[in-house]
């Protein structure tokens, strides 16, 4: 019998696809999407059939040793091959990202079940113990196996020897006792929600693609209208994603969730184990589940039939992967509704300034809810400057009054300082030197766990805090700038009586970590909750009256395009913390710049005017989403290769980009210009033309690696949402 030629995309770090020879008779089982093992080199590695090539060379092709289980379905190959194409990554790299990497080696879990047999007749039935089996099974129809108490295997064995009963095993997509939860009663709608749902719901029953941005403050309900318009799913046999930008969103959102759809919910996240992960990946595609919820990975959940998929907090930068396959999930999960003809609905208080400007074109549907849920008034924000409280002070006396008051009150507060640890630097005050990363050139974050360590946030560098200077022995150091850890030490000092808790990643590891805290907030186990960036987002604390921001400027003055645009989302997203029970809110900003246009427009939740002066500003430069941007780094543990290598990427991008609209700035180091041992230099690209940027950016990376090989590392990341 004669062979075939399929074309296979292989998991390594190639540009290419490779062929190899399948016999005629497994034709039929090698459709596109089917997964493999092959021969390559000397190894056996996964890889994913494409289809078989148009014209192929014969001789000298490997076999394909094995059909493996897990294919991947043509929606989700076909989105693969859109991101291999718009983030310039390997394709057989890509595809792999789709599913767990425990998938192919962790075995589904099998149940065996019994039913009555065809035509049994009693009459051959002997005991008590088998005309009660044969009595259950005729009113239940099938049992599983294991809850059959009370009947010994011989009992089983004996009636299934006699033809009476039939045992069968298969794979079972069980969900775990714990989503079983009490059922909720939906809430009254607001007339914007119901508006909203409507013309959500209208898109989706037409069958065909549409984007929506739900531009909604803080409070508004948007979670409500997802909940509504993945009910009106439910009749249809159409599935949903809602993507969460990291798991400590899950909880709540989750909890939401299940109270409304029960066991119909699946959850995909990394805090889960692998043998969970997988178990929920395969109750998905079983078609067992109506909805999946998790962080970025999730947006390619291998729901059969979608409806829908909801982007939560769309404004996140967390929804970009920094890694690997650089995509970004807010733009994969528009794609992958566009390629099944299904909804897409990005949602948010504060949105991307991609996402506006998309709904100013038209290219999104706007829209609006512009009130909180029962009128609820918007939390009246103060903006205080620090230039007039005394110098080194953490706490203005308004604000430590607010607090107090609050207390009294039995009311809770959420403070915000996005920097983690105690101090952000150590510093000798003989020689001025402050001690830095060995790896990076950053300086080290004093902590104040039991050793007392220096902690490198980076490269995770971690030592001893000295008793002298590392440099000329002096034994004056002093620690500068404050972090959460210093904070809670201040918080407990003023408020001695307060339960405090802190959130960041120091203090937050893990799932349950996250669920812990969660049900103490909400139990009003604790008066005040302060942490990093965490607290701000999404989370729902009705009992939350105040935010405190101890030190807006964190973050602002970072050369960095979207530093403005960070700051306004982070201050407006945390003041919205605050009055969303039925208590009035208040927030207190702290800041050196109250007159910054990123903190004005939030004191009065003014995102149309804050989006107004940046756009300005971003039209001006042709940054995005005025133009397009690709950010080439060139990585070398040498800085002088990586500096020539950028320099000839340059150079190339110089002599292709003459006569055109694109735009090249650069080289230069990274802002933090060494970070793990290896120095860091970047081309920025701007351009209108998305072929003319991805072009460039391909040519600028194979003169960096055709000059100096395997001695630097040149990563393009395509829209890339920071530049640090």
């Amino acid at each position: 019998m004669s062979d075939i030629i399929v074309d296979i995309a292989v998991g390594v770090s190639v540009h290419k696809t490779f062929h190899y020879r399948a016999p005629e008779a497994l034709s039929n089982m090698l459709a596109p999407g089917t997964r493999v093992l092959v021969p390559f080199g000397s190894r056996r590695i996964t890889g994913t059939v494409l289809g078989v090539p148009t014209t192929a060379v014969v001789d000298g092709l490997k076999h394909i040793i094995t059909i493996l289980d897990n294919p991947v379905s043509s929606p989700l190959l076909e989105l693969a091959r859109w991101m291999a194409d718009y983030y310039l990554h390997p394709l057989g790299l890509t595809i792999e990202s789709l599913q767990p990497g425990a998938l192919a080696r962790i075995r589904p879990k099998r149940k065996t079940y019994v039913r009555l047999a065809r035509g049994v007749s009693r009459q051959e039935v002997r005991g008590r113990k088998q005309a009660e089996l044969l009595a259950l099974l005729s009113r239940d129809q099938e049992v599983e196996r294991g809850t059959l108490e009370g009947f010994s295997s011989a009992t089983v064995k004996t009636l299934q020897e006699k033809g009476l009963i039939e045992l069968s095993e298969r794979e079972c997509a069980d969900p775990p006792p714990s989503m079983r939860v009490e059922p909720e009663t939906p809430p009254h709608l607001m007339p914007a929600q119901a508006d909203a749902i409507a013309h959500i719901s209208q898109a989706v029953s037409s069958g065909a693609f549409h984007a929506f941005l739900l531009h909604g403050v803080t409070g508004s309900g948007k979670t409500e209208v997802y909940l509504r318009c993945i009910e009106r799913l439910r009749s249809t046999g159409l599935g949903a994603i809602v993507l969460v930008p990291e798991i400590a969103l899950t909880p709540q959102l989750l909890g939401r969730f299940r109270r409304r759809f029960g066991t119909q919910v699946a959850v995909l996240h990394s805090g889960l184990t692998d043998r969970a992960r997988v178990d929920e990946y395969r109750r998905i595609a079983s078609g067992r589940v109506a909805v999946a919820i998790g962080a970025r990975s999730a947006v390619f959940a291998p729901i059969p039939r979608l409806g829908i998929v909801i982007v939560d907090e769309e404004h996140e930068n967390s929804y970009k992967q920094e890694e690997g396959l650089r995509y970004h999930a807010g733009d994969v999960a528009v794609m992958r509704a566009k390629l099944q003809s299904a909804v897409v609905v990005l949602g948010s208080a504060t949105p991307s300034l991609e996402s506006y400007y998309n709904a100013q074109s038209g290219k999104y549907t706007l829209l609006e809810m512009p009130d909180r849920i029962d009128h609820r008034p918007m939390p009246e924000v103060t903006l205080l400057d620090l230039k007039t409280i005394a110098s080194g002070a953490t706490f203005s006396s308004a604000l430590v009054e607010r607090i107090d008051e609050r207390l009294r009150k039995n009311e809770q507060v959420l403070l915000l300082l996005n920097r983690r640890g105690f101090s952000s630097v150590l510093i000798c005050r003989d020689c001025g030197v402050a001690l830095r990363c060995p790896s990076c050139s950053v300086s080290l974050t004093y902590h104040t766990t039991s050793e007392k360590a220096l902690k490198c946030h980076y490269c995770d560098h971690s030592t001893a805090a000295p008793d002298t200077c590392p440099s000329c022995g002096g034994i004056h150091l002093r620690l500068l700038g404050s972090g959460t850890q210093k904070i809670e030490e201040e918080v407990q000092e003023r408020f001695p009586h307060a339960r405090i808790a802190r959130m960041d990643s120091d203090s937050v590891k893990g799932r349950q970590a996250y669920d812990r805290l969660f049900e103490q907030v909400d139990r009003r186990e604790v008066d005040i909750l302060l942490g990093t960036q965490m607290v701000a987002k999404g989370h729902d604390f009705p009992a939350v009256t105040l935010v405190g921001v101890i030190d807006a400027d964190v973050g602002l003055n970072l050369p960095d395009l979207r530093a403005a645009e960070r700051t306004f989302q982070l201050i407006t997203q945390a003041a919205g913390r605050s009055g969303r029970g039925e208590l009035a809110g208040e927030v207190i900003i702290q800041t050196m710049n109250p007159s910054h246009y990123s903190l004005r427009y939030s004191t009065s939740h003014d995102y149309q005017g804050f989006y107004q002066e940046e756009i300005a500003f971003r039209n001006e430069l042709g940054y995005p989403p005025a133009g397009r941007m690709a950010r080439i780094e060139v990585q070398s543990s040498r800085e002088q290769v990586a500096s020539d290598a950028a320099a000839s990427a340059a150079n190339r991008i110089k002599q292709l980009i003459r006569g055109s609209n694109a735009r090249l700035l650069g080289p230069a180091p990274s802002p933090i210009a060494k970070v793990r041992g290896r120095y860091r230099f970047q081309l920025l690209l701007t351009s209108s033309r998305r072929d003319l940027l991805h072009r460039l950016a391909e040519e600028g990376k194979k003169a960096a690696e055709e000059k100096h090989g395997r001695t630097c590392k040149v990563i393009v990341d395509v829209d890339p949402v920071s530049l640090m």
